[in-house]
């Protein structure tokens, strides 16, 4: 083999040594998750929050707006289809329809928050209402988080906000 071969063949095993003494053994223990001070939800559905053994249960519930309600005390309440995600962040939407209500102090810049706009929820279960002549949940408010379905590039129009929300205090 002639020298000039002999060395890039030194050179590749080099190189391959190298990386592979860089890369992490499948031994090592990753390093644990950092601590999040956001508390345990269950994931009780809609339909079970109604028990007596679901108030003051944390949920993380999503879905889209039907009704936007000011209630008295500078309070908001929302009414919603609930829905669910998939794997791969996908909404999916029950074949069993499910309502809930979710309310909260102060009210929400009604250019993001709106009739049929996508939602989640963090809160607990606080009690429930009538919507005709069924009862569904209603959860209190503690971070309201709006998606997006606009299309990407479009990130800056207001209207296609994604994030948390904060409300306006009364």
């Amino acid at each position: 083999m002639p020298d000039h071969l002999k060395r890039h063949a030194t050179f590749l095993l080099c190189a391959a040594a190298l990386v592979s003494a860089c890369s992490t053994p499948a031994d090592h223990e990753p390093d644990p998750p950092a601590r999040t001070t956001k508390p345990q939800t269950t994931t009780l559905p809609p339909a079970q929050a109604l028990t007596p053994q679901a108030q003051g249960k944390r949920i993380h519930w999503s879905g889209g707006i039907n009704a936007i309600t000011p209630e008295e005390g500078s309070r908001q309440c929302f009414t919603l289809l609930h829905a669910t995600f998939d794997a791969q962040g996908v909404l999916q939407w029950p074949r069993n329809e499910q309502e809930f209500i979710a309310c909260g102090a102060g009210y929400y810049d009604g250019n993001l928050v709106a009739q049929y706009t996508l939602v989640s929820f963090d809160g607990r279960v606080a009690g429930q209402r009538m919507i005709l002549g069924k009862p569904v949940p209603v959860i209190e408010i503690e971070a309201l988080y709006r998606h997006s379905d606009c299309t990407q590039g479009n990130e800056k129009i207001p209207e296609c906000y994604s994030g948390l929300l904060q409300p306006r205090k009364p």
